[in-house]
């Protein structure tokens, strides 16, 4: 399971909260913030978002200012892995239940 940014367009298969607290930036992005709503102050030179805000719930999708917004925060929401549905080989169909494969597995 690998964690992943959320990209334009994708939808959103959980609820993304920006936390509060100081995001290092330097205060000339604050205009970024508040025209996406998220309260912020200047905190010692940097920019401090003062409340959490939701801003993806399940089933939305990410839009441009939002897929920004997190990627400024460094902020990757989403995971992606592997699932395997059916293996085929010489002839022979495996279903998952055929083939257990766990991490010890692989090492």
């Amino acid at each position: 399971r690998n964690q992943a940014p959320a990209r334009i367009g994708a939808i959103s298969p959980v609820e993304v909260i920006i936390p509060a607290g100081n995001t290092g930036m330097e205060p000339t992005v604050t205009s970024f913030f508040q025209a996406l709503s998220i309260q912020t102050k200047i905190t010692k030179g940097t920019v401090e978002i003062t409340v959490e805000k939701k801003v993806l719930n399940p089933g939305d999708k990410v839009d441009t200012s939002t897929a920004t917004l997190l990627q400024k925060l460094k902020i990757s929401p989403f995971f992606y892995e592997v699932e395997i549905h059916y293996v085929y080989d010489r002839g022979v169909l495996f279903t998952p239940d055929d083939l257990p494969i766990t991490d010890e597995s692989i090492e």
